[in-house]
């Protein structure tokens, strides 16, 4: 009955976006592009719905009303789309952060039925990398019986994104509203503790994936860079996490982060990056499928689709 809820759920949310955009496409639909001779697939895990200013809320109204509004967006709420991205090399089934499972939102949980869709099992995935673990990145780790949903996986996250949420004193550390995800999160992780391999931001923590400091949004949150052959492009997680805010108004502080300077820092440094070098991005919470880049635009950046 779990099962059958869940995909119910993950049916009606992604053919209510279709109908609301007036499109016509199956739910779980795989947007997949070749990378050297790896695969990269973006899988739906579903969707968040939060009013904008408990997303933005040290933002002037009439600001952001106005740019929303420019861009032909409601006002009231934010509904960013959650896409994880599927690595295929080699012998190697690479996930990158695994979705908000059954116990986040309604509106989660929907990756279990993506594998499925393009033909693969959790125990086909052979690595875990998390981004940070936020519950839309960390907790679809556990089934409904609190069981591990990739059970041949290896797992990997920073040691600074480790230590933070490990630490019994994070709880009392961050703000009231993220006590119950700061709890969550270090459950999840704990579960972890014999099989995760901790790396250091700014390294190549696999053959081929380069782990960039993408710090601020969490203390160890990493963005990373796949390099195949000729070819790369930058698994962003959370660093960018909305289209037209974070490349038009990137001083602009997001609720979310936990250290707000920090996050601003690491903004302004990422987009001059993916601009200079024309990187090709996948963004959590970008317009599904994620895919495309950063171009300077007027004193600030664009997000063009590709």
């Amino acid at each position: 009955m779990t099962l059958d809820r869940r995909k119910f759920l993950a049916g009606a949310s992604l053919m209510g976006a279709a109908a609301t955009l007036g499109l016509n496409r199956p739910a779980f639909a795989a947007s997949e592009k070749m990378l050297g001779n790896g695969k990269i697939t973006i899988l739906s895990d579903g969707h968040m719905s939060f009013p904008t200013d408990f997303m933005y809320p040290d933002v002037a109204d009439d600001a952001m009303n106005a740019l929303l509004t420019d861009h032909n967006l409601p006002t009231d709420r934010l509904e960013p789309p959650c896409n994880l991205t599927l690595y295929q090399t080699g012998d190697r089934t690479i996930l990158f952060d695994v979705g908000g499972g059954s116990q986040f939102l309604p509106t989660t949980g929907q990756l279990p039925d993506a594998l499925d869709a393009i033909g693969l099992s959790p125990e086909d995935i052979t690595d875990v990398i998390f981004t940070h673990a936020h519950p839309d990145h960390l907790w679809g780790l556990l089934d409904d019986f609190d069981d591990l949903l990739f059970p041949e996986a290896n797992y990997y996250i920073s040691e600074p994104e480790w230590a933070f949420w490990t630490d019994p004193e994070t709880v009392n550390n961050v703000r009231e509203d993220q006590q119950g995800l700061a709890v969550g999160s270090k459950r999840r992780l704990e579960i972890l503790s014999d099989q995760i391999t901790l790396f250091k931001p700014e390294s190549e923590m696999l053959s081929g994936i380069y782990a960039h400091d993408t710090s601020g949004h969490t203390p160890g949150h990493c963005s990373f860079e796949i390099r195949n052959g000729s070819d790369q492009l930058l698994v962003l997680g959370d660093a960018l996490a909305h289209p037209f805010i974070s490349f038009e108004h990137p001083e602009w502080p997001f609720g979310q982060d936990i250290s707000t300077e920090r996050s601003i820092i690491t903004r302004k440094r990422l987009l001059d990056f993916l601009a200079t070098r024309q990187m090709e991005l996948i963004g959590y919470h970008l317009p599904h499928p994620g895919f495309g880049r950063a171009e300077r635009h007027d004193s600030a950046y664009r997000f063009v689709a590709t």
